[in-house]
């Protein structure tokens, strides 16, 4: 086992097929975090965040990363710090449920692939009657749900957010009513998280500050990503409203 140091970071974004954004954000430093590997060949990796969020990638057979994992659950267990780990691969699903049989269980989730010409076709909407606004220091400190706690688990602290993410809020006279940040963001992705005050809903507001962040993406040349609890019907089909097509789950596993 070996931690990979960051020169090595642009081998591995040339080498791997897809991945959670939050594994581009570690690979190009915008968050802290940490890569470790079963040996030189990079042919097994284990990606961590400062926050306890983990990405395994590659050979299931690497017991190396297998002995890590189990490690690190058993820290988190006695520290009670978060354990989540994603995984995209059967094989690895599998490794998983029986190396820490009892210790983890299985959530599964939909990733999407954006298809810009599906986004440009979609049916467009009226302005709204409320103020659109990106997310600054005074809107954290008055907003819906995305607060200093919430960038401190994600981006490390809210200044890092600040320099290194975006956001928007709609705002109805001094109150937020629809929040919509990247929830992590590398330098060619930015996955997108977004909340709607219970009481406005039913207006569009969700679709609208959607597509201010997803045209803030275009814009800059990054590539907006989805992706959602594949029992949250309501999030499924915004997305694919919005251009993010051809879902595919995957597996997250947390402390049971």
């Amino acid at each position: 086992m070996i931690k990979v140091t960051a020169e090595n970071y642009s081998i591995i974004k040339e080498t791997i097929e897809r991945a959670p954004t939050f594994v581009y954000s570690i690979l190009d430093q915008v968050i802290e975090g940490t890569v470790y590997a079963d040996n030189e060949s990079l042919h097994s990796l284990l990606f961590r965040t400062k926050s306890g969020i983990y990405y395994v990638y590659g050979d299931s057979s690497s017991e190396p990363i297998v002995n890590k994992l189990r490690s690190l659950l058993q820290e988190s267990i006695e520290q009670s710090k978060r354990f989540t780990l994603f995984s995209y691969s059967d094989d690895w699903n599998t490794k998983i449920e029986q190396r820490l049989d009892g210790l983890v269980k299985k959530l599964e989730r939909y990733t999407f692939s954006f298809a810009i010409n599906a986004y440009n076709e979609r049916e467009m909407r009226e302005s709204l009657d409320y103020e659109f606004i990106k997310i600054k220091q005074h809107q954290i400190e008055h907003c819906l749900e995305f607060n200093n706690q919430y960038y401190e688990e994600y981006w490390g602290s809210t200044n890092n957010f600040l320099e290194n993410g975006f956001g928007f809020c709609l705002e109805d006279g001094d109150k937020i009513i629809s929040e919509a940040v990247s929830i992590f963001k590398s330098d060619q992705f930015a996955e997108i998280d977004i909340v709607t005050d219970p009481n406005y809903r039913g207006q569009g507001l969700a679709s609208f500050i959607a597509e201010k962040f997803i045209d803030y993406c275009l814009l800059n040349d990054i590539q907006p990503c989805w992706d959602c609890d594949i029992h949250n019907q309501a999030s499924y089909h915004l997305g694919m409203k919005l251009g993010f097509t051809n879902p595919q789950k995957y597996a997250v596993h947390t402390k049971s």
